[in-house]
């Protein structure tokens, strides 16, 4: 018992290492060396609890990505009733503050950034098993929106329109004083508030325009 319980001890303290150290230094700079001396681990408890530096990075992005849904959950704390506008506006305010937030999100927040910034391979399985939910929420809230008229495509590129929205600001572009959309922030969280509200705000009126337009034709 004692061995199994050090066992998890050692998994665990190599997982909150490598949160600091993969936040600070990226993928590629980091070395399993950097990570075990720093947790105080024989170098070979990474590949035993966690099969690869790969394997360690996967497990240490999916605890980034659950934690960011911790403190920004999709629904936002809406009950089941609430109307499909509100559950996407909440859907948008979690994205948008996952992505620009990162002050509350602190290492996990750089983590979920830098992979946004040059994805690697990596993640791949656990990041299929991480968004499935979210994209199952977002397909449903969008259908509802959508009406039954819908095909699937339609629902499938407004969710994209959506989603890619809330992603397309982070720190580095508000950085990037010469971009000619380069947006002056002084103030981080009214900042996220406006961008979400404005998302919000365009999403619904291009998603009634389309089921407008659905409506149109199916009376033709």
């Amino acid at each position: 018992m004692a061995m199994r319980k050090n066992g998890c001890d050692t998994a665990e303290r190599l997982l909150e290492v490598a949160s600091r150290v993969f936040s600070e230094k990226g993928y590629q700079a980091t070395t399993i060396a950097q990570v075990c001396k720093a947790a105080r681990a024989n170098v070979a408890a990474v590949n035993y609890h966690f099969g690869s530096k790969d394997g360690l990075y996967a497990k240490v992005w999916r605890r980034a990505f659950d934690q960011s849904l911790l403190v920004y959950p999709l629904g936002g704390g809406l009950p089941d009733e609430a109307s499909a506008e509100e559950k996407l506006k909440a859907l948008v305010r979690s994205h948008v503050h996952r992505v620009l937030d990162q002050g509350a999100l602190g290492e996990a927040g750089q983590i979920l950034l830098m992979e946004m910034a040059n994805p690697t391979e990596a993640i791949q399985d656990e990041f299929v098993e991480a968004v499935q939910p979210l994209v199952t929420h977002t397909y449903g809230i969008i259908r509802e929106l959508l009406g039954p008229e819908a095909s699937d495509a339609c629902v499938h590129f407004c969710a994209m329109s959506v989603v890619h929205q809330c992603f397309a600001f982070s720190h580095r572009r508000c950085k990037h004083v010469n971009h000619p959309f380069a947006v002056s922030v002084t103030n981080m969280k009214d900042f996220v508030e406006q961008l979400a509200s404005h998302i919000t705000e365009f999403s619904l009126a291009g998603i009634a325009g389309i089921r407008a337009k659905l409506s149109r034709e199916n009376r033709v």
